[in-house]
């Protein structure tokens, strides 16, 4: 009897999150069999989303700023999605939905019993995680075809997506994996399991930019120990971000005038110093922000952007809000990020510093890819809360 009275059953949350993981991150075809499940998943998220509003209802709890900061900006973006296109459906208003259980999920359990949620969501990503690598032994080709794809990029799709799409996904479970092992020396071998893993599955795909991420995180975790004043090596990072941002990406200045940075990418990356032809996309890019610089042209589809830019989307995380909602949009995000990142290093500590870092890795994969808006703001969410676990610690 004492052995079963030290058995844990999981909690609906568990379920919650492999839901709404498996929806957001799960990429399948349009149509058939796979748009009903799409349906009835949304139906079982509606129903998840009406329990966690009468539960905030009932604790009478309040917004906090995070929250707020989030839903204005998602209110701004749900605005472009309508305003200067049509036909795009419910498909961003799922996406809010999404953003907004998660925002419910982290005020009202996330700050008083963080290490419970980041375990459950640790485990959801690692059997993602898992089973994606298992898929691309069975299926190394793929899993589908995405024959509605109308942009240049590469058409074949995997359990998590585009290849690029797969990168980021394990950057966000494994930043969940490391900030929960970090806070409570639990999960060691997991998170080692989920680096090598991951790092397998995107060369296994061909995606160098998550390569190059995912490697930077593999080093930090194998130094995060005598890493002792993390804001000077933010600042570093911003400084050294900006001028690359600005001279190569909006001015269009070769990277081949600076040779250490050229050899780098030539050699180690096997790139051009174009970016494989991104110089001339980014250039189509901003002439077109240039046309609407303070709201831009709203979330345009891929028709669009095959027009204007030449290719499937900008590759660059902030010419695309600039694209979708010009300043306005962009310095909201930047507000958002500022405000995660000063939150987080309030509590010097090697969890909420794994999470800027991994921020910052994200951050340089946008400069040449760009993601899709939910895992972004689970990714911002998760580094916000991560002080919550050395709080409640003490």
């Amino acid at each position: 009897m004492r052995n079963f009275d030290k058995i844990v059953l999981p909690s609906w949350h568990l379920f919650l999150y492999l839901i709404m993981i498996g929806l957001t991150f799960i990429s399948l075809p349009q149509g058939g069999v796979f748009y009903l499940v799409t349906r009835v998943v949304q139906a079982i998220e509606m129903i998840f989303f009406v329990i966690l509003c009468i539960i905030f209802y009932k604790q009478g709890i309040r917004l906090n700023k995070f929250n707020t900061l989030t839903n204005l900006w998602f209110i701004l973006y749900i605005f472009l999605s309508y305003a200067f296109t049509s036909g795009k459906g419910l498909t961003p208003v799922f996406g809010w939905l999404n953003i907004i259980i998660f925002l419910l999920l982290g005020i009202c359990y996330w700050q008083n019993a963080p290490q419970d949620h980041f375990r459950y969501l640790a485990f959801a990503f690692s059997f993602l995680i898992y089973l994606n690598a298992i898929l691309l032994i069975l299926f190394p080709d793929g899993l589908w075809i995405d024959h509605t794809w109308v942009g240049r990029g590469d058409s074949t799709r995997y359990l998590l997506g585009h290849y690029n799409q797969m990168g980021f996904v394990c950057l966000l479970g494994i930043t969940i994996q490391t900030i929960y092992t970090l806070s409570t020396k639990k999960g060691v071998l997991n998170l080692f399991l989920l680096v090598i893993i991951s790092l397998w599955s995107v060369f296994f795909v061909g995606s160098m930019t998550s390569a190059v991420g995912l490697s930077l995180f593999a080093v930090y975790l194998l130094i995060h120990n005598v890493i002792k004043h993390p804001k000077i090596y933010l600042i570093c990072f911003v400084i050294i971000y900006v001028l690359f941002f600005t001279f190569i990406v909006w001015y269009g200045n070769s990277i081949e005038e600076i040779k250490l940075a050229a050899n780098f990418i030539e050699s180690t990356l096997s790139k051009d110093t174009s970016f494989s032809l991104r110089t001339v996309i980014w250039d189509n890019a901003v002439y077109q922000i240039n046309q609407s610089p303070w709201i831009g042209h709203g979330v345009q589809d891929v028709e669009w952007n095959d027009v204007h830019l030449g290719a499937s989307g900008p590759h660059n995380l902030w010419l695309m809000f600039l694209l979708q909602g010009g300043i306005a949009l962009c310095i909201a995000f930047i507000g958002i990020v500022t405000f995660v990142i000063k939150r987080a290093l309030k509590v010097t500590a090697s969890p909420t510093t794994a999470g800027v870092v991994a921020l910052c890795i994200f951050f340089l994969m946008s400069l040449f890819e760009t993601f899709p808006i939910v895992p972004i703001f689970l990714l911002l969410q998760s580094v916000y809360y991560s002080p919550a676990l050395i709080e409640n610690k003490e």
